[in-house]
């Protein structure tokens, strides 16, 4: 049994992500010619669905007034639609490339010589890498008057910016960039990294669109992107988020990690993410507010680790005292409260419990404890709670 003590010379203490299941999942890849030996193995509940062009397509829902999309195929008619946790687009490594020009524009690929991954825009250049070519379309935006043009037109717009970028197998690597190439000069349009200003891509309701879209690393990517526009009935824009995944050399996507139960649970909801991931702070054996409580006892009896509280008047005399909440029903823990004038000595005695313990929800009782002397009658007194875990 571990045991950790309180201590306090006057002192009273007051204690007031999205997974996604392999039976759901399309693994898109290329079907030109040469491509089939570069198709993911995967395992059973994984459907490959062979495929040479995808496109990320945006719906509009006029019934809630908000867009959805996903991928959509071109490889059956009609085309099917895939929503955003039906289906991954796969590149295998037939995908990697090197940076070789010289170049400033082209900054974004990384150092000469650094590898990169992309999926081409084109048919031609797909053929090459084995790779599906891929596009962002908006067939399911209705160009019928619903949504304003820009500038002197009338033709209704949409543009797709990039919400958040996610590596789900790789946290840190989450350079993404969406461009093409005109007259040899660059043209970024999606992307996250602040050296790129120009990170929105307008498109016509009901049209396409074609961009080379380069990763940094391999991992399985979660990319949201945020589709607006703005309605010719109200002026008012209207916008969603549509999670996309891409699969850079994997097709398997990571299971989220379970809940966090128990003294995990309690950590995380007493600190910030930045203290709970420091053991100087959020350890079973710290005391971060100081008030002689460790972490392990202020779970065990329903404590705030951040809180000290001091003193407490009882039956016209003042005495030492604890009041806390402690877990009730739970067998694995043992709490005991005792005081003592000597904390060095072996003498210490049980405290005396003060009224009964209250209810507090489901889970704890509070529970209030005096020393057995009156301040007054004793130069120093002490208090301890041990809790003890089986």
């Amino acid at each position: 049994m571990r045991w950790l003590f309180l201590f306090g010379g006057g002192l009273f203490w007051l204690c007031g992500t999205n997974c996604l299941h392999a039976e759901d999942i399309r693994v898109l890849v290329s079907s030109v010619a040469g491509a089939r030996a570069h198709d993911p193995v995967v395992g059973p509940g994984y459907v490959v669905r062979p495929s040479p062009h995808v496109d990320l397509n945006a719906i509009w829902n006029p019934g809630n007034q908000s867009f959805t999309g996903g991928f959509r195929t071109a490889d059956e008619t009609p085309a099917a639609q895939f929503g955003p946790e039906e289906a991954i687009a796969y590149l295998p490594s037939t995908g990697r490339r090197q940076r070789t020009s010289t170049d400033s524009q082209y900054d974004f690929q990384g150092a000469m010589g650094d590898t990169f991954w992309f999926y081409p825009a084109s048919g031609s250049a797909s053929n090459t890498a084995f790779t599906l070519y891929l596009g962002f379309s908006a067939y399911g935006v209705p160009n019928d008057g619903t949504f304003t043009g820009e500038g002197a037109s009338t033709t209704g717009r949409i543009r797709w910016t990039v919400h958040s970028v996610e590596n789900l197998t790789h946290p840190e690597a989450t350079a993404f960039y969406g461009y093409s190439v005109s007259a040899g000069n660059v043209n970024m349009q999606l992307t996250r990294d602040p050296a790129y200003p120009n990170r929105e891509m307008v498109m016509l309701a009901n049209g396409h669109s074609h961009l080379n879209l380069l990763f940094k690393a391999v991992g399985m990517y979660r990319i949201t992107f945020r589709v607006r526009g703005t309605l010719v009935a109200t002026d008012e824009e209207v916008s969603s988020l549509v999670p996309v995944y891409f699969g850079v050399e994997t097709w398997q996507i990571p299971s989220e990690p379970a809940p966090a139960t128990g003294y995990e649970a309690w950590k995380l909801a007493s600190f910030s993410s930045t203290q709970a991931a420091d053991l100087m702070v959020s350890g079973l054996d710290k005391d971060p507010d100081g008030d002689g409580a460790h972490n392990l006892l202020e779970y065990s009896l329903g404590g705030d680790p951040n809180v000290a509280d001091h003193f407490h008047r009882f039956e016209g005399k003042e005495y030492l005292a604890i009041r806390f909440r402690r877990r009730a029903g739970d067998t694995s823990l043992t709490v005991l409260a005792e005081s003592t004038s000597d904390p060095l000595s072996a003498s210490w005695v049980e405290a005396v419990q003060v009224g009964s313990a209250t209810p507090v929800g489901t889970d704890y009782e509070e529970v209030t404890y005096r020393a057995t002397i009156a301040k007054a009658d004793a130069a120093k007194q002490f208090m301890r709670v041990r809790v003890g875990k089986n």
